[in-house]
């Protein structure tokens, strides 16, 4: 591994949580740091050190420790578990809240992380636009050369806090401004990353991910592997995937209430934007499909569209099971057999015209087929239980036929 930064990029289901905890419990004379989305998989680690459910081997023998609200908080208890060598099991939520404290502690203790899912690392945001003026008029911040925003004001704290955190956490750039708004981006501090002795990334499609865009903008370089029989292979040398299960798992609608997403375009924010009465339409198919094709009931349905269009989309027998389409870190639907998905996803242009600056082109169609997969994988199929798909974009229907007959992907 002539890399510090390692990709294991595996298809769902081939064991990428079990080789890290056995990596992590083996290598007794590492310290490792294990981030991850899900609450549950931290508990699966340590234990809650219940009398229904104690503490593990990895508590006891391993010594890793989840950051607790103590006094001070969560940054405040990592903080102290990394300055005694503690192995640590925690959030990416925590992990994007990282100070230059943060960073230091890490690489004196010569840490290796294990990151569960690619990381958030950038967002774009939005401020009032007066606000941002007034930070910039009465010198709590000034905007360098190259559009960075330095915060400078270090006593201030009043309600636009939360722009200090963000400039003192990371790097905040200026994007573009309207009459009411300024857009800023957000980015992760790289210095976060580069702190640690070696990272090991787990995911699947890491090329649609942020991550990756992020890693080629500052220049950082890795290596990709995948999962076979609970050991590494190089990603160039693993085996084509067999996916005839989820061909047999996946019954997806073909049939007459499809034809509205026809139009390569159909069920984009746009489109709905645009369509009043197409969206009536669309309403009347999700009733129609749950009703006399599936005949689900609504704790067996999940259904998910853009949340701005949520409200016109509802209906009876399955308001009550919609689930966000950004939705990714929970298990909480896994009894659920019924997927609705109507929602055809591109970047936001903001974000493309961010990546281009960098000379870096967002791959659109691998980016909603990853987001697409992640929603259906919160489903019963996480568990290798049938399900029926409703996917009335003719798009995003097809992305994922093609993704189950290629076996390279």
């Amino acid at each position: 591994m002539e890399n510090k930064i390692h990709i294991i990029d595996s298809i769902m289901g081939s064991g990428k949580s079990t080789w890290s905890f056995n990596y992590m419990y083996e290598n007794k004379d590492k310290k490792f740091i294990y981030i991850t989305p899900y609450l549950n998989e931290i508990k699966r680690l340590i234990g809650e050190g219940t009398e229904d459910c104690p503490h593990t081997k990895w508590y006891y023998e391993r010594m890793f420790r989840e950051p607790k609200h103590l006094g001070e908080g969560k940054l405040d208890s990592l903080h102290t578990l990394l300055v005694n060598d503690y192995n640590i099991a925690t959030t990416h939520a925590l992990f994007k809240m990282s100070t230059s404290e943060t960073i230091d502690l890490i690489a004196s203790g010569e840490y290796i992380l294990i990151l569960d899912e690619a990381l958030d690392v950038v967002d774009i945001k939005e401020i009032n636009r007066k606000d941002y003026e007034m930070l910039i008029d009465t010198n709590k911040i000034r905007v360098n050369e190259n559009h960075i925003v330095e915060w400078i004001d270090d006593e201030y704290d009043g309600k636009l806090s939360e722009w200090k955190t963000l400039c003192k956490n990371g790097t905040v750039v200026e994007l573009k401004k309207t009459k009411k708004v300024q857009l800023l981006v957000w980015n992760f501090n790289i210095e976060s990353f580069l702190s640690f002795k070696e990272i090991f990334i787990m995911t699947y499609l890491f090329d649609a991910s942020y991550l990756k865009y992020y890693f080629d903008m500052h220049g950082v370089s890795y290596d990709k592997y995948v999962i076979e029989d609970f050991k590494l292979v190089p990603y160039d040398n693993k085996k084509p995937y067999n996916k005839e299960q989820y061909k047999k798992l996946m019954n997806i609608y073909q049939g007459h209430l499809n034809n509205i997403g026809d139009k390569t375009t159909a069920l984009s924010l746009n489109w709905f934007k645009k369509n009043k009465d197409l969206k009536a339409k669309l309403k009347n198919n999700i009733y129609n499909y749950l009703q006399t094709v599936t005949k689900s009931k609504s704790n067996e349905i999940i259904w998910t569209t853009f949340k701005s269009e949520q409200k016109y989309l509802k209906g009876k027998g399955y308001t009550k099971s919609f689930v966000s389409c950004n939705t990714k870190a929970t298990n909480e639907y896994k009894n659920c057999n019924t997927v609705v998905y109507c929602c055809n996803r591109y970047t936001s242009p903001d974000y493309e015209d961010y990546f281009n600056q960098y000379n870096i082109t967002i791959n659109q169609d691998l980016y909603a087929l990853s987001e697409m997969l992640q929603f259906i994988w919160r489903s019963a199929i996480r568990d290798n239980k049938p399900i029926n798909l409703y996917i009335p974009s003719r798009r995003m229907r097809e992305l994922l036929i093609d993704w189950l007959n290629n076996e390279n992907l």
